[in-house]
């Protein structure tokens, strides 16, 4: 069976449909795999997610889904300061946006969240996570590690099992040997051969306006396909993530949202 497998989407619908248009998929023959983070950011989060349930009830054993940090954050709604402000910083608000034009609410898919949007996907070939791997069997890593870091897949010294990744939005997809090295880009357009260990990150930033990419997986070999992103959201968190952290760890302004949350 061929494996079409996708990054990070963020609400971007016409995207997603036009790749998905590209590599031929054919729904219910083929397998698809998203690797998280269908919302947040983008225009069309309740559209992506509602497209996302209707495949899985349709087509149960060739559609899956991995839980990204987004969905994650939305399953735990921690009440912590600098969780929240992040939250709105990395996206939160446009999510928001969308379901209220549908006088909808997201947290009304926590549940089906929970059921249907594992840490992780596993294939005889490969394996799926969100975020990063340090252990080639799954329990054996962190679930921040799996859903939400964004520094361990970069350090290059996962060698086991190759695992295919997105999260952290890179120029073009990179292969991380586990050697340590730098990570090797990787071509469009041509079939190779899938690599036997490592990570594979095929996360090429569409909402920030660069690329959605896919990987069609085949008889041990892989190709990768995308297209251009029409939206072009600023990437500056990690410029305010650091920010937040520090401010909300201010015992003044701890206090003050202590005192907010108690009236």
């Amino acid at each position: 069976m061929r494996t079409i497998i996708l990054g990070d989407i963020h609400g971007c619908l016409r995207e997603f449909t036009e790749l998905l248009k590209k590599t031929d998929y054919r729904r219910g023959t083929d397998r698809l795999v998203l690797l998280g983070d269908l919302m947040d950011r983008g225009p069309y989060s309740w559209e992506m997610l509602h497209l996302a349930m209707d495949w899985k009830e349709q087509y149960p054993e060739s559609f899956f889904l991995i839980r990204g940090n987004h969905e994650q954050m939305l399953v735990e709604q921690s009440p912590a300061l600098d969780t929240r402000l992040i939250w709105r910083v990395v996206g939160k608000t446009a999510t928001v946006r969308s379901f209220r034009r549908h006088r909808d609410r997201m947290e009304n898919y926590i549940p089906w969240i929970l059921e249907h949007m594992p840490l992780y996907y596993v294939d005889e070939d490969f394996r799926c996570v969100h975020a990063g791997i340090a252990h080639e069997d799954f329990e054996e890593n962190p679930m921040e590690l799996l859903v939400k870091d964004h520094s361990w897949s970069k350090k290059n010294l996962y060698s086991g099992k190759i695992t295919i990744i997105g999260h952290t939005p890179l120029a073009e997809p990179t292969w991380y040997d586990g050697s340590g090295g730098p990570g090797i880009p990787l071509s469009y357009h041509q079939w190779e051969r899938l690599p036997d260990k490592g990570t594979i990150c095929i996360d090429t930033g569409c909402v920030f306006g660069d690329r959605l990419t896919a990987m069609i997986v085949e008889d041990g070999r892989y190709f990768l396909e995308y297209v251009d992103s029409g939206v072009h959201m600023e990437n500056k968190a990690h410029t305010y993530v650091p920010w937040i952290r520090r401010l909300s760890a201010l015992p003044l302004v701890r206090r003050l949202c202590s005192g907010a949350n108690a009236r």
